[in-house]
C-alpha cells in the first residue's frame, strides 16, 4: 500500500512537470505615453533658457561660454598659464555658494564648508561634477544651471524647489591625484 501511494505521488509530480507553463500577468497595461512629460521638459528648458540669456545679457562683467553639456559658465578666475585639470578618479577640494536666477544667496560657501569630491565616481550635482573638469587649481569659475543639470524635478528637499535653475560659483582649491 506504501509503494502504491509512492509510485502515484511521483507518477503526478512527473506529469505535472512536463510542460510548465509561464504565469501570465494579472493585469497588463498599455503603452506609456510620454509625449505630455517630453512637451512639458522641453517648455522647461526653453522658458530656462530664456531666464538665462537675460541674465547674461544684464552681466556685462562675464563672458560666458556655452558648454557642450548644456550649461553656461564665466571665470571670475581665470589660470591661463596653467593647463592641469581633473580627470576621472582625482581628488578634488573646492568651495562652492548656490543662488537662484535673480541673485539670491540659496546656500553660502561658509554655510556649505569644503568640499572634497572625487571626479566621476561620487554622486554630487551634476552641472557641477561636469564642470569642474573644466577647471584648474585657483579658478573660480560662474555655473549657469538649468534645473535638469541642478536638482531636477526633486528639489533638496530643504530650499531650493523643484525644478529651480542655479547659479553656481565654484572656486577650485586643490586636485590630488590618488
Amino acid at each position: 500500500m506504501k509503494i502504491s501511494w509512492v509510485i502515484l505521488i511521483s507518477s503526478l509530480m512527473l506529469i505535472s512537470c512536463r510542460n510548465p507553463k509561464p504565469r501570465q500577468p494579472v493585469m497588463r497595461t498599455g503603452k506609456v505615453d510620454m509625449s505630455e512629460s517630453i512637451a512639458f521638459n522641453k517648455d522647461l528648458l526653453k522658458h530656462e533658457e530664456q531666464l538665462f540669456k537675460i541674465f547674461m545679457e544684464h552681466d556685462t562683467i562675464h563672458t560666458y561660454i556655452n558648454s557642450h553639456s548644456g550649461f553656461w559658465y564665466a571665470y571670475e578666475t581665470e589660470k591661463i598659464e596653467d593647463s592641469i585639470t581633473p580627470i576621472k578618479g582625482n581628488e578634488v577640494t573646492f568651495l562652492y555658494d548656490v543662488k537662484s536666477v535673480d541673485g539670491t544667496t540659496i546656500y553660502s560657501h561658509e554655510e556649505l564648508s569644503e568640499k572634497t569630491y572625487i571626479i566621476d565616481q561620487q554622486e554630487f550635482i551634476q552641472g557641477v561634477q561636469e564642470g569642474i573638469k573644466l577647471m584648474k587649481v585657483n579658478e573660480k569659475v560662474l555655473f549657469l544651471l538649468p534645473s535638469l543639470k541642478a536638482y531636477s524635478y526633486h528639489g533638496d528637499d530643504d530650499r531650493i524647489k523643484s525644478n529651480t535653475p542655479l547659479i553656481i560659483t565654484v572656486e577650485l582649491l586643490e586636485i590630488n591625484n590618488n
